[in-house]
């Protein structure tokens, strides 16, 4: 052991890296003062963060340093006047230190005590030495937790020699010095880093230092790791279901497999419980979730899922769903698995095999479908795909197989077995300034069918060839704008597609869909999705693409402009019989897409049809996002299509619709977010959120009102509060039958708690 005075002994100062003014009692550095990769990992709401400042000290040695050092008779140490003792594992400074060596110390007057991320000031303490059975205890403390960001206050504080610390009347808080957003009061609490959870006893949860929860006990996180223990219940009243209350438990049953169990109380309704079980294997996932909910006015309602994927190899994969509703008239009240109300709900499995350049799957699907009025979809009995591709820098050829054993559940139609074979055949020349690629798509049905109307069997084959020829040019050139050296293309481009007629009358829908024509699907090879209808065409369509790249090389603008010249009628359609003439026009709308980006400041889309014939508009798709500097996020889109009616032949339209939604900032922490969506052929509002929403460096908070028109065409309406309380929970509840402008705020600004 070294003693010696003040005047011979110096070094404390180089143990700091930051002035005193930036590095306070708490070590607490603002943001200008951090290093980029520290500013990097701070959030946005964060003004500082606390850097620990202490050093392992040089040597193994304890080392004494005051203004006077003397010891006595007995052997003890009196260290008086700015007195320090350090040692290999902590710094501890007070204005005297009294003690014996290797057991323990008397620290009184502005005590500190400094370890590797970990400061506890106070007004005396004793501290003894490790290895020893005594704990070190403090009065009138302070302390905080360099890594895990936590610091609070006690009137006596206890750190065992396992580093478990317990607190007589405190509070902690994972909040920055001088905010009290929210901390978390108790009569005694204990904090344990070796298991990362603490426990306390008559607990207030304050907020801005307003008591907002009570409880007799708590048991809480105080980092990442999973701990069994209750999580935060969350409250509800209404008008018709009176008080209700959800206390979910979390069951850390091991490593790899946990559960989490929510039992519901809804005081006119009645009670429930939501199970969810999760397993991790060193090949995938697996979760099985059930909602279980006894109403007393409607009996019991169930909700069940199952769902693994498992991955084996780098080739070889696997799946399974099982999605049950065994009550066939609603579902739990109460719910907060990932399974809602559903018309049909899927039992499906898969086998997946994947080598790159060629795949293969196999699925079987069925459906539940609990309401008997409700039209079952088709099931597979089993689905197999396969694909293949060979390519060249000239050559390109893709097969791609499908055999699909249909079953009509309800067996008012038709169902069967369906093969299909779709082959590429493309070659391409190409070079810096063009493109011109000819190709045949072959296109094979075979179909084994029975209908349930006429209770006749039949087949069907269908052996097609589709001709095409794509080509393109690229002109470029290069100006100046603003000091930057721009870049822009022009493309002239067509495509000739030949589909000749083929009958298609005896072949029933199964998948197939029609595609809705804008400028991007003008050059398909193809008229309908799906396997079931093989679109007749005779048609050139011709494009011009300009595009405009800053001086970065980023796309900024892209204009578009096309249209299809039709050669000869077309003949097949969705629906009804394959022959008569469903679409004379000998040419399409003047097809159009603008596109403008500016990094994530702002983002326009707009797709536009115009029927020159007619002289209107048929499709307008307009989307816009604005994200300037100042925290602004406003989005809004308008949608419109017309069809032609089938009994008058007049044009009609399907959907108007316009949406509006904006995020602005009222401060650095408060946002007021609002989202409208109205349907202008109805002339009525289908969607309405409006809230306001808080967030700094430990809680966020939003508030909302939200009407929404349902599935039933009713409009639901709630008021919905979450609030996050950085390193303890999150409580209250989304709106989880809503996309809106009000998850946008929460998931967007997410502060990653």
């Amino acid at each position: 052991m070294a003693i010696c005075l003040r005047n011979c002994f110096f070094i404390f100062p180089t143990f700091f890296i930051f002035s005193i003014a930036q590095a306070n009692e708490w070590d607490w550095v603002p943001r200008e003062s951090l290093t980029t990769s520290q500013k990097a990992s701070l959030n946005k709401y964060c003004s500082g963060a606390y850097i620990d400042n202490w050093r392992v000290p040089d040597g193994e040695q304890t080392q004494l340093l005051a203004d006077v050092i003397y010891r006595d008779a007995s052997g003890n140490v009196h260290m008086k006047g700015q007195a320090e003792l350090i040692q290999p594992e902590s710094t501890l400074e007070a204005d005297t230190i009294d003690g014996t060596p290797n057991q323990f110390y008397q620290a009184n007057g502005d005590v500190t005590l400094r370890a590797k991320n970990q400061i506890i000031r106070s007004d005396s303490s004793q501290l003894s030495e490790e290895g020893s059975l005594q704990d070190s205890e403090f009065n009138n403390a302070r302390f905080l937790s360099h890594n895990q960001g936590i610091r609070g206050e006690a009137k006596s504080l206890v750190k065992s020699q396992s580093g478990v610390i317990f607190i007589k009347e405190g509070f902690y808080t994972s909040c920055e010095p001088n905010s009290s957003s929210w901390e978390l009061y108790g009569s005694s609490i204990t904090l344990d880093p070796n298991t990362g959870f603490g426990t306390a006893k008559h607990v207030q949860i304050r907020i801005d230092g307003n008591p907002i929860f009570y409880f007799p006990w708590l048991r809480f996180p105080i980092d990442s790791r999973r701990q069994t223990g209750f999580l935060f219940p969350s409250f509800g009243y209404s008008s018709d279901e009176g008080f209700s209350v959800s206390a979910p438990f979390y069951w850390n049953l091991a490593p790899n497999y946990d559960a989490t169990i929510t039992p519901h109380f809804v005081e006119n309704e009645g009670e429930g419980v939501d199970v969810e079980f999760r397993h991790l294997s060193p090949y995938g996932t697996t979760t099985i979730e059930q909602s279980t909910f006894i109403d007393e006015h409607v009996g019991e309602k169930t909700l069940r899922k199952f769902n693994t994927e498992q991955t084996f190899n780098q080739y070889l994969s696997a799946g399974l769903l099982i999605e049950d509703n065994p009550t066939k008239d609603g579902v739990p009240l109460k719910n907060t698995t990932s399974l809602g109300e559903k018309d049909n709900y899927e039992h499906s499995a898969f086998v997946n095999f994947n080598a790159g350049n060629f795949s293969a799957k196999v699925t079987q699907k069925e459906y539940q479908t609990p309401d008997e009025d409700e039209d079952r979809p088709l099931e597979w009995l089993p689905r197999i795909d396969a694909s293949y591709q060979y390519a060249n820098t000239w050559f390109n050829y893709k097969p791609v197989f499908q055999y699909t054993d249909f079953l009509e559940p309800d067996e008012e139609d038709v169902d069967g077995e369906r093969t299909v074979l779709n082959q590429t055949i493309e070659l391409e020349a190409s070079n810096a300034w063009g493109t011109l690629s000819p190709g045949i798509l072959h296109q094979y049905r075979d179909y084994n069918l029975y209908s349930y109307t006429d209770e006749e069997e039949s087949t069907s084959t269908l052996d097609h060839l589709s001709y095409y020829l794509d080509g393109e040019v690229v002109f470029e050139r290069s100006f100046k704008l603003s000091d930057q050296i721009w870049r822009q293309t022009l493309t002239p481009k067509f495509t000739y597609l030949y589909a000749p007629y083929l009958d298609q009358s005896d072949i029933p829908d199964f998948d197939a869909s029609e595609t809705t024509l804008t400028y991007s699907t003008a050059f398909n090879h193809t008229r309908f999705s799906g396997n079931d209808r093989i679109g007749d065409t005779n048609q050139v369509a011709f494009g011009l693409e300009s595009k405009f790249y800053d001086g970065n090389g980023s796309e900024r603008w892209a204009f578009k402009a096309g249209q299809v010249f039709y050669q000869e009628d077309r003949r097949v359609d969705i629906s009804g019989n394959t022959g008569d003439v469903v679409d004379d026009d000998p040419r399409s709308s003047l097809l159009t897409s603008i596109t403008y980006k500016n990094g994530s400041l702002f983002s326009l889309t707009n797709n536009l049809n115009y029927d020159l014939d007619e002289e209107l508009i048929d499709l307008a798709q307009i989307s816009m996002t604005l994200t300037p500097d100042s925290g602004v996020v406003l989005k809004s889109s308008f949608s419109y299509e017309e069809e032609e009616d089938e009994t008058t032949g007049k044009p009609v339209g399907t959907t108007k619709q316009s949406n509006i939604s904006a995020i602005v900032p009222l401060n650095q922490n408060w946002h007021l977010f609002h989202q409208q969506t109205y349907d202008l052929l109805e002339h009525k509002e289908t969607k309405k959120v409006t809230g306001l929403g808080f967030e700094n460096c430990c809680v966020k908070m939003a508030l909302s009102y939200q009407s929404w028109l349902n599935d039933s065409s009713e409009l639901d309406q709630g008021i919905y509060l979450q609030f996050i309380l950085r390193s303890l929970s999150n409580v209250g509840r989304e709106n989880s039958d809503l996309s809106s402008v009000a998850k946008d705020y929460w998931n967007n600004g997410n502060t990653g708690y």
